[in-house]
Parts: C-alpha cells; structure tokens; sequence
C-alpha cells in the first residue's frame, strides 16, 4: 500500500518538473522567433513619425534663437550717403495772430473779405504797382487804360475793381504771361485754359476782356445776371455749377471752386497788399509861365503908328 503511494507521488513529481521544462522551451522559442514584415514596416513608420516630430521641434527652437552677427557691418562709400531733404516750409504762416503768405502780412480777417464793395486802393497806386512789379509789361493798351477799364466794369456790377485787378495780376503773373494765354488775346483771367497748350478764350478789345473776367466773377458769386451782354463764353457752365452748389461771396470762396489750389485767395490778398503798399506816382507839375510886367499905356496915336509899321 506504501509503495503504491510512493510511486504515485514520483509520477506527479515527473510531470510537473516535464511541465516546467516545457514551458521555459516555449519561451526562449518565442524570444529567437523571426519578427514578420508587417511588424518592421509597422517600426518604420513609428521611426519616421518619430523623427518628423522631432526635427519639427527643432526647426521651432532654431527659429526662436536669436543670432547675432559679430562681423563688422560695411560702411556706405564717401558720397553715398542720402541725407533726408528737410520739409518743404508752408506758404502761409501764422505769427501773433497774423497771417503771412510768402513773408507779406495779409489783410486781418481776410477770409471774410467780400467779393462786393467799394474799392480801398486808388487807381494811382494800382498803376505804379504793375509798373514796380513788370516794367516790360505787354498790354493791348496803356497801363493807365486798362486799370480804368477794371473800376468802370467792376463798379458797374458793384465788384471790387481793385481786388478784381489784383486777381487778375494773379491770373497773368502781373501781365508777364508766357503760358497758354498770350498778351494779345486780351483774356485777364485765364478763361477757358486747361494746360496741354490750350490757348483759352481771346478777345476782340481789353474792355471785352475786363468784362469778361468780371461776368464770369458775378457767375460765381450771384444768382441774377450780369447788367451788361454776356460776352464770357464759359459764363453759363459756371453759372449753372454753382448754382447748383451754392455761390460764393468771399474771396476765399474761391479757393477750390474757381481754382483748385487751396491758396488761391491768399495769393490775391498778397498781391491786393502789394498794392496798397505802393506810393502813387504824383503827376509832374509844370510851373506856371511867367507873366511879363504890363507895360505902360501907349497912346492912342502910338498905337496907330505901331498898326501902320506893321502893315508896312
């Protein structure tokens, strides 16, 4: 009975000792085993990933660094150095409460001066101004003749002839000309010129052409027509404008409207100053003749003898 037992245990005890062998055999066999395609390809994709991702990080940091350069930066050669140009000073400058446009004083308030009114430089002083400023000055007419023709055509529609005279310097570069409009055509206003050589409006007389710059004046300042013949040819066109955008009773009106510069008026303030600046020329005058002493009474038969002499 003993012995049936003992050998019952040796079996048991062989077969878990063939067991464990069995098992540990296993084992090293999966570890030796040859690892399939699928799973290299399956590797290499993580590899490749894996490097991208890293590579990415490092692009990242290389731009985050900052460099800086330690050799010496190359200067311009002498000559080539560009000096920034100072800026361009304004026209108008504002000083104590005074206005100047290129160093003359403008009138005060002058923004506000009308377009209607008497005239405050005289004629004399209008005259001796465009002969100070041109002394070549090319007119159709004497000087003195066109300064009348602008205080009878400028009163007549209550505009100021000097002032009017003044824009008309302007206009003309104090009768230089020696742009699109030449001397002869009589146009005091640049009528009808747009660049590019256009010649603009003429006319037949300089009495035409001062009434002409006043109606086309009145176009931009009055709804009611002039009291004279329109004789400006773009008076209707400038008329209808404004008409339908509001007329202007200031010079400085003009700015942008009659002119696009925004310093129209101004210059015609300047020029109006300059004007009112000038000492009139005063007429030479000529002494009286002297008058001989009166001579002592003849008589009569004296003088019957001096007739007889004569006749002789």
């Amino acid at each position: 009975m003993n012995y049936k037992k003992i050998t019952f245990a040796c079996v048991l005890l062989g077969l878990s000792l063939y067991a464990g062998v069995c098992a540990a055999t296993v084992r090293e066999m999966a570890d030796e085993a040859p690892v399939s395609k699928q799973t290299i390809i399956a590797d290499k994709k993580d590899k490749k990933l894996l490097n991208k991702k890293q590579r990415a990080v490092q692009i990242t940091q290389e731009k985050d660094k900052i460099v800086v350069s330690t050799k010496p930066v190359a200067k311009p050669p002498a000559g080539t150095i560009k000096v920034p140009a100072a800026p361009r000073p304004s026209l108008l400058q504002e000083k104590d409460g005074k206005f100047y446009f290129s160093g003359t004083q403008l009138p005060d308030d002058y923004r506000n001066i009308a377009i209607y009114g008497e005239a405050i430089a005289s004629k004399a002083q209008a005259i001796a101004y465009i002969l100070a400023a041109n002394p070549a000055v090319k007119l159709a007419c004497p000087v003195e003749e066109l300064v009348e023709l602008y205080w009878q055509e400028a009163k007549r529609e209550n505009v100021r002839p000097d002032l009017a005279l003044a824009q008309s310097l302007v206009e003309t570069g104090a009768y230089r000309y020696g742009g699109d409009v030449l001397h002869h055509q009589n146009n005091f206003c640049g009528l009808g010129t747009i660049g590019g050589g256009v010649r603009g409006a003429s006319f037949a007389t300089p009495q035409m052409g001062v009434r002409a710059h006043i109606q086309h004046l009145l176009a931009y300042t009055q709804t009611k027509r002039p009291s004279t013949d329109i004789v400006d040819p773009r008076y209707d066109l400038a008329h209808n404008i404004r008409l339908e955008r509001g007329v202007v009773n200031t010079w400085y009106g003009l700015n942008g409207t009659w002119a696009m510069g925004s310093l129209y008026c101004e210059k015609i303030m300047a020029t109006y100053q300059k004007i009112l600046a000038q000492q009139p020329v005063e007429p030479e005058i000529k002494p009286e003749p002297v008058k001989e002493k009166n001579k002592k009474k003849r008589s009569m038969k004296q003088r019957v003898s001096e007739i007889l002499q004569e006749k002789k």
